[in-house]
């Protein structure tokens, strides 16, 4: 498929009819003012319950509590709780020692040394770090043409099943549909370097939460600053999130901004700390960084982090694949075994089963 081709198979996808002549001006949709306030009263209230308990119990007292103290909307108090519920019981299939033989089967085991030191103590102190290049060029190529097929095929519902934004080509499960039938895509959520990361932030018992091709167009991308967990989170990180760089990563074709060291705060950025009202969080904010590299690199991170896409302002699409990362007894963002191809489960090893937390077929 050209790039031409690729471009106009992405236009239903991202629900555009045309590409904006103007590239530079920030195009995106901000919520309306009501909106952002009540998410700021249900990420404010959740961060108070999550972070004021340590199991369900005290986590939904603390909830009522803070709830009536607040004078909280009736609303707003019964969509925090239905959140929060979906914490309450384990969420994992497979017996705990299954994802710790997969580690292991992939050379990331307790002692592996995936990761230097320094790499390590960036991850702790920043909140990301940005592997390289781990992807070949051959192997990039294949992937773009395997993504430009599929979103063409998927159409106007790419992406339906987790979301969709306007002017972003989106796919979601993408590693365990049939786009995925020979294993091209089975490195994505499997290299050994990924899974370091992720073992080092969440220890061993984590599972796939949902994987997400993405690929703003021109003129498109811009994203409000957020993180990747419903609320603020003051110890214990509960996800980690990756993202494959499928071209170059650059400053004018719309790189992911982070803003290093944020995962520490215990805060989320809808929240009152950052929503005051006032503040457009798809503007730039100080401290932030703009992560770039070559096509197949590898950018990975503690998805407490703030972050968000930024505008694609050149004249190509920008592709990458995300990957999403979550505590083994926690609801996953997709269901993997519901969402699996038939010929992708029987072909799948019990290391990659482990991993995605799905029994045999």
């Amino acid at each position: 498929m050209t790039l031409a081709s690729g471009l106009t198979a992405h236009l239903e996808a991202a629900a555009v009819e045309a590409l904006p002549a103007d590239r530079d001006s920030l195009h995106y949709e901000p919520p309306p003012v009501a909106f952002r306030w009540e998410s700021r009263q249900r990420v404010d209230l959740l961060t108070a319950a999550w972070n004021g308990g340590t199991n369900a119990r005290e986590r939904h007292a603390v909830l009522a509590r803070v709830a009536s103290e607040r004078g909280l909307p009736q609303a707003v108090i019964e969509s925090a709780a239905s959140v929060l519920a979906r914490f309450d019981d384990s969420h994992q299939r497979l017996p705990t020692d299954e994802i710790e033989r997969a580690l292991d089967e992939f050379d990331v085991g307790e002692s592996n040394t995936h990761l230097s030191l320094d790499e390590k103590a960036q991850l702790d102190r920043d909140g990301y770090v940005n592997l390289g290049r781990l992807l070949d060029e051959p192997t990039v190529t294949r992937m773009h043409e395997r993504y430009d097929d599929a979103i063409a095929r998927e159409g106007g519902s790419a992406g339906h099943e987790v979301s969709q934004t306007r002017g972003i080509g989106r796919m979601s499960g993408t590693v365990v549909k049939a786009i995925n039938h020979d294993g091209l895509l089975d490195v994505l959520f499997t290299h050994p370097r990924l899974l370091a990361v992720t073992r080092h932030v969440l220890g061993s018992q984590f599972r796939l939460s949902s994987t997400n091709y993405h690929c703003p167009l021109p003129g498109y991308g811009q994203q409000a600053l957020h993180a990747d967990f419903g609320w603020g989170i003051d110890s214990r990180p509960q996800v980690v999130n990756a993202v494959w760089m499928l071209d170059d990563f650059t400053l004018e074709n719309g790189p992911t901004r982070v803003v290093p060291g944020s995962h520490r705060s215990g805060t989320h950025p809808n929240g009152s700390p950052f929503n005051d009202g006032e503040r457009d969080p798809y503007l730039p904010v100080p401290g932030e960084v703009y992560i770039t590299g070559k096509a197949g690199s590898l950018m990975v991170y503690n998805a407490h982090l703030w972050h968000s896409g930024t505008q694609n302002r050149s004249t190509s699409l920008r592709r990458a694949q995300h990957v999403f990362f979550t505590r083994a007894t926690n609801p996953t963002q997709q269901d993997m075994l519901a969402a699996i191809d038939a010929g992708v489960h029987r072909r799948l090893s019990t290391p990659h089963r482990a991993i995605l937390d799905i029994p045999a077929p």
